[in-house]
């Protein structure tokens, strides 16, 4: 089969023409295989340079998915098999790309962990987990997080905390703490650093004093049964006694 003419077709990639049929080869693959000079291939030549041309579909698919952002192993090989490549390919496509250090763990880490302390909610635990379940060491995960300041942790929390505060002034204070005491652990912070911040807030809420109204229609002045259901809605007794005195 002898080549007529090369077009090029886009970044990297030319189509090799023999008369009027053709086919679309990566550079890396033309030159390797000296395509400019010789000018005239065979069947099984060609058989070879299809094949070739096949992992570098995969090398080049992968770099421009690691180009949109950084990337970790496990999620470049299911973003290759979605494009069924061939399992032979992937892992050659993942040594390679591990050889030019464009899979490092350790940089993974630190560019996800970043992203989420800056872009989210999540606590170091949470982010952990996450990391963890995307199969990187654990040492290493630990190796990066220790360097990070308690002072970031509790600041997050701060923030959290007070947007909370100004959404939820219709709670009582017990209900309020236990939802955040809450809401916060599952986000992956520490419990006696949770502790910590809580402690500190200052929370006014006039919420017992439509809670006391309500309970009064509700009952119709029963005593008893307003305390309970205010009892119930996290308000002390000290607290709801004094509204019976006023």
């Amino acid at each position: 089969m002898k080549i007529s003419k090369f077009k090029k077709v886009g970044k990297n990639k030319y189509k090799v023409m023999f008369g009027s049929s053709g086919i679309t080869l990566y550079e890396d693959v033309i030159l390797k295989y000296d395509l400019l000079l010789i000018k005239e291939i065979d069947i099984d030549l060609l058989d070879k340079i299809i094949e070739e041309n096949k992992y570098y579909d995969a090398y080049y698919s992968a770099l421009n998915y690691i180009e949109i952002k950084t990337r970790y192993k496990k999620e470049i090989i299911s973003y290759l098999k979605k494009k069924d490549f061939s399992e032979s390919l992937i892992n050659s496509v993942i040594e390679k790309l591990e050889s030019l250090n464009l899979l490092n763990n350790k940089n993974y880490i630190s560019a996800y962990t970043n992203d989420r302390i800056n872009l989210s909610n999540d606590g170091p635990y949470k982010i952990k987990k996450t990391l963890l379940d995307y199969e990187f060491n654990e040492s290493d995960i630990d190796e990066y997080l220790n360097t990070i300041d308690n002072y970031v942790w509790i600041e997050k929390l701060n923030k959290i905390v007070n947007k909370k505060q100004n959404l939820m002034k219709n709670k009582s204070y017990y209900m309020f703490i236990s939802k955040m005491k809450n809401d916060l652990y599952n986000l992956g912070y520490d419990r006696d650093m949770i502790e910590e911040v809580l402690s500190k807030i200052e929370y006014n809420s006039n919420a017992i004093e439509k809670d006391f109204e309500k309970a009064k229609k509700k009952f119709k002045n029963d005593k008893n049964k307003i305390i309970s259901s205010l009892l119930r809605k996290g308000y002390n007794y000290d607290e709801i006694n004094s509204f019976f005195k006023n």
